[in-house]
Parts: C-alpha cells; sequence; structure tokens
C-alpha cells in the first residue's frame, strides 16, 4: 500500500499544476498507518522527490512524512537543515511543525541540534513559539552568543506552565468560566469543570513541588492549589463560598490576567 502512494506521490512530482492533489496524498500517507510501513529505500525515494516540489508547504510535508515514521533513524542533520528553512519561512503549521522536530528528536538527532538550528534561524518568534511548545529543557551545552535565548525560551515555557495552571484553577473555581467553557472562546485546557476535577493533581504538598522549584507558582499559590485539591478530593461539588473564598485568597483583588502572566519573584 505504502509502495503504491509514494508512486502516485512521485507521478504527481513530474506533473504541473498538481500541488492540491499532491498534499492530498501525501496527507493520506502522513495519517494512515501505512506510513509505518515505510522503511529504508522509501525514505530515499520520499527524499529524492524534495527537489522536485516546488511548493515549499508540500516540501514541509514530505519531510514530515518520513522523520514521524517510527522505523525513520538518522542523525544526517541534511532533513533537518531544509526542515528549519522551511520553518523560517513560515511554511509549516505550527503544531505540525512541533510534532516533526519532536520524531526528529527521537530518530537520533540531538535537542541541542535542534535547539541551536532554531535558534539562529531568522525567524525568532516563531522559533521561540516552537520551542516553549516543545517543552524540552534539556538542550545540553549551548555557544555563549544563544545563552540570552535559551534564558527567554526558559522563562516563558514557565509562563505557559503557569498560565495553565491559573486557567484551570479559574474552570474550577469562577462559576462564569465553569458555566460557560464549553461555548467560550478562551481555552482553559479543559473542556469542563467535571474533566478538570477529574485530572486535578494538585492535592499534596508533595504534588506541587516541581512548580515550586521552578518558580512557576508562589507558596502561598501552592497552598491554595493544594486546598483546591484537597476539597475536590472530598467533595467534587464545590458550594459557592468554598469557590469564592478560593478565589479572593489567589488573586487578592488583582487582574486574574496579570497574575497568571506574572511569574513569582
Amino acid at each position: 500500500m505504502d509502495k503504491k502512494i509514494i508512486s502516485t506521490i512521485y507521478d504527481f512530482c513530474l506533473e504541473e499544476d498538481y500541488d492540491s492533489t499532491l498534499l492530498a496524498t501525501l496527507n493520506l500517507l502522513k495519517n494512515s498507518s501505512a506510513r509505518e510501513a515505510l522503511e529504508g529505500d522509501s525514505f530515499t525515494f520520499l527524499s529524492s522527490m524534495i527537489p522536485l516540489v516546488e511548493d515549499n508547504s508540500i516540501k514541509a510535508r514530505i519531510i514530515e512524512t518520513i522523520v514521524e515514521s517510527s522505523n525513520y533513524v538518522s542523525n544526517d542533520t541534511k532533513l533537518l537543515d531544509e526542515y528549519i528553512r522551511l520553518v523560517s519561512l513560515g511554511e509549516v503549521v505550527l503544531s505540525e511543525a512541533v510534532r516533526c522536530l519532536g520524531a526528529f528528536s527521537v530518530s537520533g538527532i540531538t535537542m541541542n541540534e535542534i535547539f541551536t538550528k532554531l535558534a539562529e534561524s531568522p525567524n525568532k518568534e516563531l522559533a521561540i513559539e516552537i520551542l516553549v511548545l516543545m517543552g524540552n529543557r534539556d538542550w545540553g551545552d549551548l555557544p555563549s552568543h544563544l545563552e540570552s535565548f535559551a534564558n527567554e525560551v526558559k522563562t516563558l515555557q514557565r509562563i505557559r506552565y503557569r498560565s495553565g495552571v491559573i486557567s484551570t484553577f479559574l474552570l474550577s473555581v469562577h462559576p462564569l468560566c465553569s458555566k460557560y467553557a464549553y461555548i467560550g472562546e478562551l481555552s482553559f485546557g479543559y473542556p469542563s469543570t467535571e474533566v478538570a476535577v477529574n485530572d486535578w493533581a494538585w492535592v499534596t504538598p508533595e504534588s506541587t513541588k516541581y512548580m515550586l522549584d521552578r518558580k512557576i507558582v508562589s507558596p502561598k499559590e501552592a497552598n491554595i492549589l493544594v486546598e483546591l485539591g484537597r476539597l475536590i478530593r472530598s467533595d467534587k461539588n464545590l458550594d459557592a463560598a468554598d469557590m469564592k473564598k478560593l478565589y479572593t485568597q489567589f488573586f487578592e483583588g488583582k487582574n486574574p490576567f496579570d497574575v497568571m502572566y506574572t511569574l513569582p519573584e
């Protein structure tokens, strides 16, 4: 099946004005079980098609198809270099780029190489966004000129984590957030309070240690999260008095968004 799809892709590469059909065929391969049947010759075949394609977004899709196959293993950075070039041109979908670069790290390319190449690419904003969403902090020894860039990524990773924690807290203690989360434009990480409650992990002081160690929340905030976890564990239906008390203690009259995006000292 995979060889038939690849043969079809190759035929399209030799024709003109078949971009939409070629992309659809690539999507079929990328999102089907046939991708897991790809092996050495198939990877070589797909790689040879990249220079034949003019559309950069399709080039990116070919690379994603290759790298995201569980059988792909390589420490050769040629494909990575080309993919980073396409990233810098804005020819990738953000979520797909995060997934593909994660697949590169599994295939044999080090996070040090991925970080360095992204950091040195022209599109710094997109590079930062991708690295933040990837969530990895272990980049190995970096050149001195990239230290400030790495620190910026780490800070934004902490803010992302904090915003997720506090948005979940809001979903649990603010009655309107809870009521309208399923149709609201704001993202709370969970579709409803019930789902958040079932996944709530901050029940003991030890469970907030990760966040405290990385200064994602303050000790006072951590204690309030633990208290919410305790109440949820004892009774999943918080009453209005409990919710108001926790909300007031956490935000102390401040704008929740100011609190959400301000890291503790």
